[in-house]
């Protein structure tokens, strides 16, 4: 249940029965011709209503955090950076807030993987307070993409508006998605790229690492199943052993 589409009186009960807060964490930055820059967005919020969904009323989802960690995209244009403090400092606050409604457990819904840092490091500051943060960012969908995926990757472990993220797209927000402008881009990465922060404008100017034609719903579809069994299994884990019994 959304919260922030509660009244006041909806927002009391549905707070008193959660479990778990979810909490839908994207990014505001380009993702070249064929997607909007709120992509991550899109993806973390219409995936977390799947989840909603499937845990009733154990669970109550946020509103959308759309502003995160996009240092590598400075200068892109639309890309938006509030640094990995100020985001550790949103995701500390907001669990802390649902502590105040006997809720314990916050689970982030992540879409966008320059989040890692904040998430870990609010989760780590949160454990000294006996709070738990989750971080889920496409759990469990790793072995399902390698199998699904026919283009190369433009750098190992690196997912931006390629071939898996655009399939993603066309599973949960076909309407955003803008096939035909959809093109393959590979940029030369520097030698010390793992080595040292290199912000993607230093090396190429389009924000799309890999091939995006080569997505389908078919592939996203595939992708969100394995994604969310993964997911819905371990946040169950979480609640407690009566409801998990």
């Amino acid at each position: 249940m959304r919260l922030d589409a509660l009244t006041e009186r909806e927002a009391r009960q549905a707070l008193a029965a959660a479990h778990i807060a979810l909490l839908p964490l994207g990014a505001t930055e380009p993702h070249g011709d064929h997607l909007p820059l709120g992509t991550d967005n899109l993806l973390a919020e219409r995936f977390c209503a799947l989840l909603d969904e499937a845990l009733g009323a154990d669970a109550i989802t946020l509103p959308t955090l759309p502003y995160s960690q996009v240092w590598s995209l400075q200068g892109h244009a639309g890309a938006i950076d509030i640094g990995n403090d100020l985001l550790t400092a949103l995701l500390v606050a907001l669990a802390r807030n649902m502590r105040g409604y006997g809720i314990n457990t916050t689970a982030v819904i992540n879409a966008h993987y320059g989040n890692f840092d904040a998430m870990r490091a609010a989760a780590r500051r949160l454990k000294d307070e006996d709070l738990t943060l989750l971080g889920y960012s496409w759990a469990g969908m790793a072995p399902c993409a390698a199998r699904l995926q026919s283009s190369r990757e433009a750098w190992p472990g690196y997912m931006h508006a390629d071939e898996i993220e655009t399939s993603l797209m066309l599973a949960l927000a076909p309407e955003t998605v803008q096939m035909a402008q959809a093109r393959p881009h590979y940029p030369a990465f520097p030698q010390d790229f793992p080595w040292r922060p290199i912000r993607w404008t230093e090396f190429c100017d389009y924000a799309v690492l890999g091939d995006p034609s080569q997505a389908s719903r078919e592939k996203g579809d595939a992708l969100l199943e394995a994604t969310f069994a993964a997911t819905l299994s371990s946040l169950r884990r979480h609640l407690p052993r009566e409801e998990n019994a």
